[in-house]
């Protein structure tokens, strides 16, 4: 009866310990200043990221029904020779250093807290990063169950 006794409390220990190692209130995350729910809301979000590439010229949609966008990444440019080449010349996809540093601000304000948002992936809206080379627009970002 002692050693079952004793193997409950070992199991229940250990529960409790990876409970408490998982259930992170956003520290450790590099997220300081942030609010204990948020923290939950990072959590969440990193398990479920996505992103979405549009081709320059198309249009990004981004969608989260019944929950938020939040914006985690993004970049109008080109930074690799496999993204959005169909039908293009090698001149135009052969900078892969390419990066508007407006990108995160500008979909970040268009996209942040909405269910769904669409962004044009054109100079018009970024500005051109690099003349002469095809672009397109990705983003990362994950769908918040937080409501406020």
């Amino acid at each position: 009866m002692f050693s079952l006794s004793l193997v409950i409390t070992f199991i229940l220990l250990n529960s409790s310990l990876l409970i408490s190692a998982s259930g992170g209130h956003g520290h450790g995350h590099g997220h300081g200043g942030h609010d204990h729910d948020h923290g939950h809301d990072y959590d969440y979000c990193r398990r479920s990221t996505k992103t979405e590439t549009a081709c320059e010229g198309s249009i990004l949609r981004l969608s989260c029904p019944g929950c938020k966008i939040r914006i985690l990444g993004a970049n109008y440019g080109r930074t690799d020779r496999k993204t959005c080449i169909k039908n293009r010349p090698p001149h135009q996809i052969r900078e892969t250093s390419c990066r508007s540093s407006s990108s995160l601000s500008i979909v970040s304000s268009r996209c942040d807290g909405r269910q769904s948002c669409n962004v044009p992936a054109t100079n018009s809206v970024f500005s051109d990063p690099c003349y002469g080379t095809y672009k397109y627009l990705r983003v990362k970002y994950c769908c918040s169950r937080r409501r406020s």
